[in-house]
C-alpha cells in the first residue's frame, strides 16, 4: 500500500471507515448538542474543519455554522455525510493564522490537537483565543494519554481480546495502538508508523488475515503527524489561554474517560 499524505484528495475518501474514537461518540454529540442549546437559537458557531457530526448538529437545531479548513475539496466532500445540512459559510485557511471578521459563542474542534505540530500548539490556541467571545465556549475533544500507561501494539490486541472485541475492531483496538507508537520525547508519531506495527502483528499471527484486511481501509500507511499529549500536560497548556470550565468524558465504556472533551472560555 503506497503512502497516503493527509493533503491528498484521497485521504478524506476513507473517513467513511474511521469510527469512535477518531470520530466523536453519541454520548458526546449529545453533551455538545446540550452546550450549543445553551447559547440560545441565534449561536454563532464555527467548526474547526469539516466534521460532519457537527454540522448535523447544526443542521437539525436550525443554527448557521462557519467551516474553517484547509480544503475546500474535503469540506464539500465530507458534507456528502451531513443529512441536514445547516446553512452555512466556509473559509478556506489555516487554524493557525486564519482570521475571521466575526467572534463565535461557540468553536468545536474535533482532534485539532492531535494533527497541529507540538510545537506550533500554542499558536493554534492564540488564534482560537482571538475569535472567541467573552461569554464563548471553546469544546476541543482530544486524544490524551497518562503517564504510567505503556502498551505496546501485542498488548493493545490483547486488552481488544480480553475486554473490547464487541466494540468492533477499531472501536476496540486504535487508541491504544496509538498510545504504543508515541515517542515519549516528542509525544508524537507517524501514521506510517502505524502500518508498520499493524504489518508486524500480522506477520506474527497476532491479528488475523481479516483483520488485517480491515486495517487497510484505514490507509495508515502514509505521512500523517499525529501528537498526544499526556493528559496533565493538556490541561497546563490550554490553562495558558483559556479557563477550563468543564471536562466531559464520552459514557460509552470503550473510551475508557480517555478522551477528554473540554469546555474552555476566555482568561
Amino acid at each position: 500500500m503506497r503512502i497516503h499524505n493527509w493533503k491528498k484528495k484521497e485521504f478524506v475518501k476513507y473517513w467513511k471507515y474511521y469510527r469512535e474514537p477518531s470520530r466523536p461518540s453519541k454520548s458526546e454529540l449529545e453533551f455538545i448538542e446540550e452546550k450549543i442549546k445553551e447559547k440560545g437559537h441565534s449561536v454563532n458557531v464555527l467548526i474547526l474543519g469539516s466534521t460532519p457530526e457537527y454540522r448535523e448538529i447544526c443542521g437539525r437545531l436550525g443554527i448557521g455554522v462557519t467551516c474553517l479548513d484547509f480544503s475546500r475539496f474535503n469540506y464539500d466532500w465530507i458534507g456528502k455525510e451531513v443529512k441536514h445540512k445547516p446553512v452555512e459559510r466556509f473559509i478556506e485557511g489555516n487554524w493557525l493564522t486564519a482570521k475571521t471578521k466575526d467572534k463565535f459563542d461557540i468553536i468545536l474542534g474535533d482532534n485539532v490537537i492531535q494533527v497541529v505540530r507540538k510545537e506550533d500548539t500554542e499558536s493554534l490556541l492564540r488564534n482560537i483565543s482571538t475569535m472567541l467571545k467573552k461569554e464563548g465556549y471553546f469544546m476541543p475533544r482530544s486524544f490524551v494519554r497518562d503517564k504510567d500507561e505503556d502498551y505496546t501494539g501485542e498488548s493493545a490486541i490483547k486488552e481488544y481480546r480480553e475486554k473490547w472485541s464487541n466494540e468492533g475492531l477499531y472501536r476496540g483496538t486504535v487508541r491504544n495502538l496509538f498510545v504504543s507508537l508515541v515517542d515519549k520525547k516528542t509525544d508524537s508519531f507517524m501514521f506510517r508508523d502505524g502500518w508498520r506495527l499493524i504489518e508486524k502483528l500480522h506477520h506474527d499471527k497476532i491479528i488475523t488475515d481479516k483483520e488485517f484486511e480491515e486495517y487497510k481501509n484505514f490507509s495508515f500507511d502514509r505521512d500523517f503527524y499525529v501528537y498526544i499529549p499526556i493528559r496533565e500536560d493538556l490541561d497546563r497548556i490550554f490553562l495558558g489561554f483559556f479557563k477550563i470550565k468543564e471536562i466531559f468524558y464520552g459514557k460509552e465504556k470503550f473510551l475508557k474517560d480517555k478522551l477528554p472533551l473540554h469546555v474552555l472560555t476566555l482568561r
